[in-house]
């Protein structure tokens, strides 16, 4: 069978796109180039001045894509951005180009609707933080006190009595992620607690998540030499996770969503564990941050009472996940 229609057919997409291209229409041209190209493809051969009309085409059609970027970032400039990691409309652009992924909330039990998909919260928007911070080198000094007594600090991930083992990255047991509770699902760790008044005083402003028996949650969490957190997400998204660093060498990072922030000493890191997340502590020293959880400020009173009489009940009923 002749393939002359089909390369017929080819050389008029190029034509085409040709005087689309003279005439200034863009849109055009790139529709007919970006057929010719599909043809060619599908051909799979072609004469020289064929080849080289497809090469000419290629061209135009790089330079029309940085072309569309270079205006998409000059519609989204010279505007005034309080801070350019929450510049929602610059960020909207970058997903647009497909060069920032769209991460969305994905919790493995509780799905809260209609919450802003956030990664990061600034400590900015909180009135509580600047005491809270302010208090790092007294939380500091009574980690350090914990540190040089000896304090047991346990895997992160533990099995749990009268249920099935369930994989976790297989960190189960894992001595590279640690923890030393000061509360631990919504009840007092006495004997650490009482070894931490400072923190303890410094958390009483904070408004912590109380939901059902399972949170709040404060511990000192621990990451050896080298440890990855894997990626994976939190159980709910009506929650946020807070961090205080307190011992950060450098060469430490958290991955949340798209963006990747390092630990900051004395500093607050405020995310959204619903959202797919990871940390790596890439230094040779030991890094450690207090870890506890609030409540996300949108919701009413009302909301996080409903919240935590849902959880009473799934404790009843379910055995849910880990982390």
């Amino acid at each position: 069978m002749s393939s002359a229609p089909a390369h017929s057919n080819l050389k008029e997409l190029l034509e085409r796109g040709d005087a689309n291209a003279r005439a200034g229409d863009v849109r055009a041209a790139t529709s007919f180039y970006q057929a010719a190209l599909q043809a060619a493809r599908q051909l799979g051969s072609a004469d020289a001045a064929t080849q080289q009309a497809l090469q000419s085409a290629a061209v135009y059609l790089r330079e029309q894509a940085e072309a569309y970027k270079a205006a998409l970032r000059t519609a989204v400039a010279n505007r005034p951005v309080d801070d350019e990691r929450t510049d929602r409309l610059r960020h909207a652009v970058d997903m647009l180009l497909g060069e920032r992924e769209i991460f969305p909330q994905g919790p493995t039990v509780f799905y809260f609707p209609y919450l802003a998909q956030r990664q990061f919260f600034e400590r900015e928007e909180f009135d509580w933080v600047p005491e809270f911070e302010a208090a790092t080198p007294a939380i500091k000094a009574e980690l350090e006190a914990l540190l040089e007594q000896g304090a047991d600090f346990q895997p992160y991930i533990e099995y749990e009595q009268n249920r099935p083992h369930r994989e976790f990255h297989g960190l189960h047991g894992n001595e590279s992620w640690t923890a030393l509770y000061l509360v631990r699902d919504g009840k007092l760790v006495e004997e650490i607690a009482a070894r931490c008044p400072a923190t303890m005083t410094a958390l009483d402003k904070v408004p912590l998540s109380r939901i059902g028996s399972r949170t709040p949650s404060v511990l000192f969490s621990k990451l050896t030499p080298g440890a990855h957190i894997p990626p994976h997400r939190g159980m709910l998204n009506c929650r946020l996770i807070c961090h205080l660093p307190l011992i950060v060498p450098e060469g430490c990072w958290l991955r949340v969503g798209n963006e990747t922030r390092s630990w900051r000493e004395g500093r607050l890191m405020i995310f959204d564990d619903s959202i797919q997340h990871e940390a790596r502590n890439d230094s040779g020293e030991t890094r450690i941050v207090l870890l506890f959880d609030i409540w996300r400020p949108e919701l009413s009173d009302d909301e996080r009472a409903g919240i935590s009489a849902v959880f009473d009940t799934i404790d009843r009923f379910t055995t849910l996940p880990d982390a």
